[in-house]
């Protein structure tokens, strides 16, 4: 019972109090009162305000080492840029430092697959760890993610290493229904289980769809060219491990960055996940879930995790 009073609590300090205290800090009095209003109430009348004053919803704002255009609008990935500049801060710098380590023992160009690219912040991460050796591959489906990620890689100088595709990555070419959240971030393919943060979809549409493999094969890619691939994609992520088996059975080094769901839709497929990794002897180098990193070495540790947004860096 003591454990679960202090994940309460922390809970209210990373997600309450630590972004009130930057939105003050910043003078962003309006947006707070919205956020607080909007918690309470379920609107924002911070947004209604700006859309009276005409004041444009797309704003920029420094995150790191860049500058991003963020939908302001969106409770996902881009409230979290606005309010602190930085997201997922202790994934940030272990995928950081895995990407610097194959840097250093390649030196030929490094590909980096990422998929579900959002807006681009990992993107603009990994050109900026491998410099002018990044060859970055960006899936993204949705095309106002797809928008502010093309601004976000032409505001950045990065237009001749990073190349957009439209494409849904899957275990199969084809059609797929892809639906669309409140928060960007949340966006994913369409699944029968009613599981995984349901009540904030808010729009469906058709998108074409690849399987790794097949990508890179129609492309004229190598996988053993692949050094990294990074993923977030709302318990769909043993779907692609399946379709990038070329990818995972190559010969390193590798670099993979995946956020897992456990309990998003069948546990099986986390374990799978777990398995198909294991088997081809990757080593974990990082876990972290919600605003902890946590002390995992093995993946049996790994298999008994629950809940979801479970940041996982492993290396072969």
């Amino acid at each position: 019972m003591p454990h679960k009073h202090n994940t309460r609590f922390q809970r209210v300090v990373e997600y309450d109090i630590k972004p009130a205290k930057d939105l003050i800090i910043q003078g962003e009095f309006g947006f707070l009162f919205g956020a607080v209003f909007e918690k309470i109430q379920g609107k924002n009348p911070y947004f209604w305000y700006r859309n009276r004053r005409n004041m444009n919803q797309i704003v920029t704002r420094s995150v790191r080492d860049h500058k991003m255009f963020i939908d302001l609008y969106d409770r996902g990935i881009s409230r979290h840029l606005f309010i602190r500049g930085v997201h997922e801060p202790h994934a940030t710098a272990a995928y950081r430092d895995a990407l610097a380590a194959v840097r250093d023992i390649t030196t030929s160009e490094i590909t980096v697959l990422d998929i579900g690219a959002n807006i681009g912040y990992y993107v603009l991460e990994e050109v900026d760890v491998l410099g002018g050796r990044a060859s970055v591959i960006a899936f993204e489906p949705d095309p106002k993610n797809r928008h502010l990620l093309e601004r976000n890689i032409k505001h950045n100088h990065y237009t001749d290493q990073v190349q957009v595709s439209p494409l849904a990555v899957d275990d199969q070419s084809g059609e797929r229904i892809f639906c669309r959240s409140t928060h960007s971030n949340w966006n994913r393919l369409a699944r029968d289980e009613a599981t995984g943060n349901v009540d904030e979809l808010v729009e469906r549409f058709s998108v074409e769809t690849t399987r790794v493999d097949t990508y890179l094969d129609e492309n004229g890619i190598s996988p053993k060219d692949v050094n990294a691939v990074r993923m977030d994609l709302e318990g769909h992520e043993l779907n692609v491990l399946d379709g990038m088996r070329s990818v995972l059975n190559s010969d390193g080094p590798l670099v993979l960055f995946i956020e897992f769901h456990p309990d998003f839709g069948d546990r099986d497929n986390y374990e799978s996940a777990l398995t198909t990794l294991e088997h081809r002897e990757f080593t974990i180098r990082h876990v972290d879930q919600h605003w902890s990193v946590l002390d995992i070495e093995s993946f049996e540790e790994l298999r008994d995790i629950e809940g979801s947004h479970v940041r996982v860096v492993v290396t072969k």
